[in-house]
């Protein structure tokens, strides 16, 4: 029996984005959605492979899989660059459940494993060396790993305490109690419904659900621990 894994495209002139709203932090791009269908394929399996490295058992049936699109959107931006807008797709807007919740926690939890894996015992000078050509350092990609997460949560009306430890590390674990701590107490009138934020309004997009919030919190710390593997890749090269 072949499984169907459903996937969402977001179509720019110069890029593709895809995500699996099944399987949160499960993203690709690709130069067309051609392209991009093909690599969500291996971006799947590497899914896969993740949460078996943290303990989980995939079934060989659910390997047997093929992928279908259930939503193409088609954007006047480039869907690849960082600070893109966030746009609401339809299978964002069902309402989330307790389970949806706890397992955003635990996903949270392996993403959070990776990332303090490899950046944990650097140096400070690794720590803040910016790659050529590269939007940040490691230490300021940690930070916006941080600030964004409880961002991300005020995207649903929620309001979060404003000041935050300075030290990056006592950021990186303050801020992400913090969410933690909201997702395990998360209000039952935020789990349906479509939220426009009060604060930091996007003039492109600003339409908000609690599912589009859980997979964002998922899909961002992944997309920065990549971001961190390829910063580590180049300092060592260049040693």
């Amino acid at each position: 029996m072949v499984t169907k894994i459903f996937v969402c495209l977001e179509v720019g002139s110069e890029g593709t984005g895809v995500f699996v709203p099944a399987y949160p932090g499960c993203w690709v791009f690709g130069r067309t959605p051609e392209r991009a269908l093909l690599k969500v394929k291996e971006a799947i399996f590497d899914w896969f492979r993740w949460i078996e490295k943290h303990g989980e058992h995939v079934s060989n049936e659910t390997k047997n899989f093929e992928v279908e699109v259930a939503e193409m959107m088609r954007v006047d931006y480039n869907p690849v660059e960082a600070g893109k807008p966030e746009p609401l797709f339809w299978s964002e807007i069902a309402p989330v459940s307790r389970k949806d919740i706890t397992r955003t926690i635990q996903l949270l939890e392996y993403s959070r494993e990776d990332l303090l894996k490899l950046v944990s015992n650097l140096s400070k000078e690794c720590l803040e060396w910016l790659p050529p050509n590269k939007p940040r350092t490691i230490k300021n990609c940690l930070k916006h790993i941080a600030y964004v997460e409880p961002w991300y949560i005020t995207r649903l009306n929620i309001d979060l305490p404003s000041k935050y430890p300075r030290n990056t590390f006592k950021l990186l674990d303050y801020t992400r109690k913090l969410i933690v701590n909201v997702l395990k107490d998360f209000p039952k009138e935020k789990m349906r419904g479509v939220y426009q934020p009060k604060k930091d309004r996007s003039p492109v997009c600003n339409l908000w659900t609690a599912r589009k919030v859980l997979r964002r919190l998922v899909d961002h710390e992944r997309l920065h621990t990549r971001y961190i593997e390829k910063v580590l890749q180049l300092y060592k090269a260049k040693k």
